[in-house]
């Protein structure tokens, strides 16, 4: 039996296990397994599973957010930022499949802390305004119509980018490259003041 190095390597053990498995037919001797370690040696680093979730969720979605940020605060059009934006969404729930159909689903936790909530809740917000930035930053440039909500229109962006990871599989007849490139032609026709 091995140690465990980092918590890191944790998290991602048990992010295969939960793909593999599900979240409910998972167990904590399963991911222990997959590490090579006593079930002890995890316990001694979480306190459930659904702890265990949450640190798989919140570390993937902190690496997407900054993501997103990062061409959000970029320097290129609106148009292009979107679509650099979409594209990024989707490589990323490529990466991880199996695991990112789990993301946007949370089982009852009763453990679950206040602050918990409250700092997802406020990175969910803050990845929600640097989506909202794209769109405003589109709007003042003329690029986006003027009575595009940019709540609406973020919610509506996340919704089908994210819902990719239920239905695409690796083999696909579409690349996830022709899928962003589609779903971003799709959200610009309807916002763009412009025809390309």
């Amino acid at each position: 039996m091995t140690k465990i190095r980092s918590k890191q390597q944790l998290i991602d053990a048990a992010a295969k296990v939960f793909a593999e498995k599900g979240y409910e037919a998972a167990r904590i001797e399963d991911i222990a397994a997959e590490l090579g370690v006593l079930q002890g040696s995890v316990y001694y680093h979480i306190d459930s599973k659904a702890g265990l979730l949450r640190l798989v969720q919140r570390s993937r979605f902190r690496e997407m957010m900054t993501q997103i940020e990062d061409i959000a605060n970029g320097t290129e059009p609106p148009r292009d930022k979107l679509k650099k934006a979409i594209r990024a969404q989707l490589r990323y729930i490529e990466r991880y499949l199996p695991e990112s159909s789990h993301w946007f689903t949370n089982p009852p936790d009763p453990r679950k802390t206040q602050e918990e909530t409250e700092e997802f809740r406020s990175a969910m917000q803050r990845h929600r305004e640097n989506w909202k930035a794209i769109i405003r930053a589109g709007i003042r440039s003329g690029d986006i119509r003027r009575n595009v909500d940019p709540s609406v229109a973020v919610l509506s962006i996340l919704g089908m980018t994210n819902y990719v990871a239920r239905w695409y599989r690796e083999g696909s007849r579409r690349s996830i490259e022709q899928i962003a490139n589609q779903q971003f032609d799709m959200i610009w026709a309807g916002m763009s003041t412009r025809e390309d």
